[in-house]
C-alpha cells in the first residue's frame, strides 16, 4: 500500500478546503462541481470532503461513542490517527497557525508523543510518533 485516503462529511466544503490547505498545510488535488467534493493531500495522507444534500449527516467518531455510553465524553473517539516523523514540530506549526488543538502535545501509556485538532466538523485528527 502506498497512501491512505479518508472521506468525511462536511457541511461546507469551501470551509474545509480553507481549513485543511491554510491551516495544516495540505494541498489542493482536486475541486469538484458546487464545491460538493474535493480531495486534499499532505504528504501519504488523503483527505476526501463530501457535501451532501441534507444537512444532518456529518458524524465524527465522538458522536455513536458518546451516544453508546462510552466511559469517556468521546474524547478519545479519533476520525484518523496520522503517524508523522516530528509530532512536535507538527504541534508547534499548527498551534502558530491558530489550529484548535483539544490534547497537547505529549508522551502516552502506549509509547507514542502525540496531540490532537478538531476540525470545523467536529472530526478529530491525533497526530503522533513512536517515542523511541
Amino acid at each position: 500500500m502506498k497512501r491512505v485516503g479518508i472521506q468525511w462529511i462536511v457541511k461546507d466544503v469551501k470551509h474545509s478546503i480553507d481549513f485543511y490547505s491554510n491551516q495544516l498545510g495540505f494541498s489542493i488535488d482536486f475541486v469538484g462541481e458546487g464545491p460538493k467534493f474535493a480531495i486534499l493531500s499532505r504528504d501519504n495522507f488523503s483527505v476526501m470532503l463530501r457535501k451532501l444534500d441534507a444537512d444532518n449527516y456529518v458524524r465524527p467518531n465522538r458522536i455513536p461513542f458518546i451516544e453508546a455510553g462510552w466511559h469517556t465524553n468521546g474524547k478519545e473517539a479519533w476520525d484518523a490517527y496520522i503517524w508523522v516523523d516530528n509530532a512536535d514540530r507538527l504541534f508547534d506549526e499548527f498551534k502558530a497557525k491558530g489550529v484548535s488543538i483539544i490534547k497537547p502535545i505529549e508522551n502516552t501509556d502506549y509509547g507514542n508523543r502525540d496531540f490532537e485538532i478538531e476540525d470545523p466538523d467536529g472530526y478529530i485528527l491525533c497526530f503522533g510518533h513512536h517515542n523511541s
